[in-house]
């Protein structure tokens, strides 16, 4: 008798043994399962390792990271728009230091251009003039924009602050560019 009962527990010490073992297995596959996702997230986030370290690339879409003080003065956005990203032309770096800096935001609509003026006619401060096609009078910062004579502006100077909103037609909609600039001092 006593036989039996040290064999029914030698079987239940094995099938213990192995149970431990299948748990242990288990918990190494999901942990291996939940470093091998952690790692293809974190590339999917990384960003690129270029000299522009602001824009985060995601497989949704790509996100751009500004600094508060690299911001400058903020325009509406129309909100059926999308932003385009510009590659290494966000900014037009001046020439000299006598020339002040444009700070470039574009954006695409598939809303007609008359649609998307009328909206930013309601939706900027009074300080701001409309120019439509034609001849622009722009200061001198703006004066090597892209800026056609066909284009609608909406020109903003408050301070030392100048802003202009640049709506362009193209054959898919209208093309928004936001620009940013600080006078330039007297002398």
């Amino acid at each position: 008798m006593a036989k039996s009962a040290s064999a029914g527990e030698s079987s239940s010490s094995k099938s213990l043994l192995f149970m431990m073992m299948a748990m242990a297995c288990g918990v190494c596959i999901l942990l291996g399962g939940g470093f091998m996702m952690t790692s293809r997230l974190i590339n999917s986030l990384a960003l690129r390792n270029s000299s522009d370290k602001t824009t985060v690339r995601t497989p949704l879409g790509d996100y751009r990271v500004e600094k508060a003080k690299e911001v400058g003065p903020t325009l509406p956005v129309y909100p059926a728009s999308t932003l385009v990203l510009p590659g290494n032309e966000g900014a037009r770096l001046p020439s000299s230091d006598s020339q002040a800096q444009v700070v470039t935001s574009t954006y695409h609509s598939n809303s007609s251009r008359e649609f998307v003026a009328t909206w930013y006619a309601e939706h900027l401060a009074p300080e701001f003039a409309r120019q439509d096609s034609g001849p622009k009078n722009l200061p001198e910062a703006f004066r090597d924009s892209h800026i056609s004579d066909d284009d609608i502006i909406f020109l903003g100077e408050r301070g030392d602050q100048i802003r202009v909103v640049v709506l362009g037609s193209d054959s898919s909609g209208t093309k928004i560019a936001l620009l940013r600039s600080i006078k330039e001092p007297s002398h």
